[in-house]
């Protein structure tokens, strides 16, 4: 018997996330929007190096990147974080390797899962109340990374992003998209709109094909698609209509754009049902999987695998900086 996939609901996530006054979100989004059209651009990357890939006995491919996602989610969930926290990290490696120092990850999957982790830790460090010490990565590769190794990507990555490391997320789009929604709507009707978004900016963030994509876009994409399939009489389609000029008014977003990342996740949501495909995404969705993240082929013997979380000793209390 196949696994039921279930959309589970997350209202202590969505209770503690940020609240914004209505007349600070056009400003806001204004800084976003800037930001991802400069600072914090990405382009597809494999395509853009594919001779340094073909060169590669075992290239980085769109695969590696479900899998990486796959243990992030794994750390996050057993250790209570935000999930939103993988996009970050995810947003770090993204821009790490469109940077020249970074694509050369690309060519030595060892080298990328250093990068993922130490992206994961870098956002867990930067976005969350407790951090993970260098010892415990190290323990959870296995001993395939040192302390060391874990320090130096660190300091590596950040000065390849130029330590710019507030950029806007698929999820951060939502939310503050959702401030365009009537006072008057039900707030159940409203969280469920924001937990199914969240759940496919989830899915987008494993997924390699829309990494050239803009994260207002994703988000937009997710959120309409969260909308449309709620019943009319808890969301008339006149406020859907109302609330798609209001985000085109602020943001002069492309709706085609948004259409057709609609249309991606729609189809992956769909292929989440199918057998042939559901194993490809299964871990992001289902929390109890014992299974562990393996980049490598089984005859690599130097190749050892990330552990999951076994301990509670995983994080620490965050110290504070001076």
């Amino acid at each position: 018997m196949g696994k039921t996939l279930t959309l589970a609901t997350t209202p202590l996530e969505y209770a503690i996330l940020p609240k914004h006054e209505k007349d600070e979100i056009p400003d806001r989004l204004a800084i976003m929007l800037f930001q991802e059209e400069n600072e914090y651009q990405v382009f597809d990357y494999l395509a853009a190096n594919e001779e340094l890939r073909k060169k590669a006995a075992k290239p980085v491919d769109a695969d590696c990147r479900v899998k990486m996602c796959e243990w992030c989610y794994q750390v996050v969930d057993f250790c209570k974080f935000r999930r939103e926290t993988v996009g970050i990290g995810m947003s770090y490696l993204d821009r790490y390797l469109c940077t020249e120092t970074g694509k050369n990850a690309l060519g030595d999957r060892k080298e990328y899962q250093l990068v993922a982790m130490t992206c994961l830790y870098i956002a867990i460090k930067l976005h969350e109340p407790l951090e993970m010490e260098t010892s415990l990565l190290a323990d959870l590769s296995r001993g395939c990374y040192t302390e060391m190794e874990f320090a130096n990507m660190e300091k590596k990555i950040l000065e390849a992003v130029q330590w710019r490391v507030s950029g806007p997320t698929p999820l951060a789009f939502v939310l503050h998209f959702l401030t365009f929604l009537p006072d008057t709507l039900n707030a159940g009707v409203e969280e469920a709109i924001w937990d199914y978004a969240r759940y496919q900016t989830e899915l987008a963030i494993a997924e390699h094909a829309f990494v050239k994509l803009k994260p207002s876009i994703v988000g937009m994409a997710a959120l309409l698609n969260a909308m449309e399939g709620m019943d009319t009489i808890l969301l008339p389609e006149r406020v859907q209509e109302r609330f798609v000029r209001t985000v085109v008014k602020y943001t002069s977003m492309d709706i085609r754009e948004v259409d057709k990342a609609q249309t991606r996740l729609s189809n992956m949501l769909i292929n989440l049902l199918s057998e042939e495909h559901a194993k490809k995404y299964e871990k992001l969705v289902d929390e109890d999987s014992d299974e562990e993240v393996d980049l490598s082929d089984e005859e690599e013997e130097d190749y050892k695998e990330p552990m999951r979380p076994v301990s509670p000793v995983s994080v620490t209390r965050k110290k504070s900086f001076h």
